[in-house]
């Protein structure tokens, strides 16, 4: 699990990035979905963010201080829908209905406790960049072109620290900005090439420990 939920004090890793196989063993279970809903005290929920043709969605509002996730693609027998969806014409409720019901529930005073998502970003196959811990607080459907869309709303789990974390900037870097800087780096450090304790800095480079001048006592 992320060590960046606020009440979780651990030592911060070198690196965010991890392996598609951490991130599976992290969670239990391969997930094949953006969006995945758990009501579980061991297992927080979690979203994934994609591209969508190519695009990724999100966005940090460094004002507001939130963040915004576009909801889950729905595919059906029929194949992908073209709009996103809460509920399915059987009556099921899709992932996005599920956050949604979730969230109703919370302002209805009928869910007391926070509603946690673990957020991972794709920088390639096999690769994710660990966002951290949020707690959602809001989700609408909006127009996106031609189709519509959800999104919801999130505050970072620890943003009563966010002044004293020094990897701030970095983890609310769009995942697009990521994501490029790991192609033109090949997923190496930008200036030495070492592969491991890498993170991506506000000048548009990727480094490891050493380049960055950090302690290598750090976790990997």
């Amino acid at each position: 699990m992320s060590n960046l939920l606020g009440d979780v004090y651990e030592p911060v890793r070198a690196s965010s990035i991890i392996s598609g196989g951490e991130l599976i063993e992290r969670e239990g279970v391969d997930l094949q979905k953006g969006m995945t809903f758990r009501d579980l005290e061991d297992r927080i929920s979690v979203f994934l963010v994609l591209p969508h043709e190519g695009e990724f969605k999100d966005r940090w509002d460094a004002r507001r201080k939130r963040y915004y996730f576009r909801g889950h693609d729905s595919v059906t027998a029929d194949g992908p829908q073209k709009d996103q969806v809460a509920m399915y014409e059987s009556g099921r409720l899709s992932e996005n209905g599920k956050f949604l019901k979730a969230i109703d529930a919370k302002k209805g005073g009928l869910r007391r406790s926070p509603l946690y998502v673990q957020v991972y970003e794709k920088l390639d196959p096999g690769v994710w960049f660990d966002k951290g811990i949020f707690t959602l607080e809001n989700g609408q459907r909006i127009s996106d072109g031609d189709r519509k869309v959800f999104e919801f709303e999130l505050v970072p789990a620890d943003i009563a620290r966010i002044a004293d974390d020094a990897h701030h900037e970095e983890r609310m870097m769009s995942a697009t900005e990521k994501a490029r800087i790991w192609e033109k780096a090949r997923g190496r450090c930008s200036r030495c090439g070492t592969q491991s304790g890498l993170r991506f800095m506000p000048e548009g480079e990727i480094l490891c420990v050493s380049c960055r001048g950090e302690s290598i006592g750090l976790l990997g």
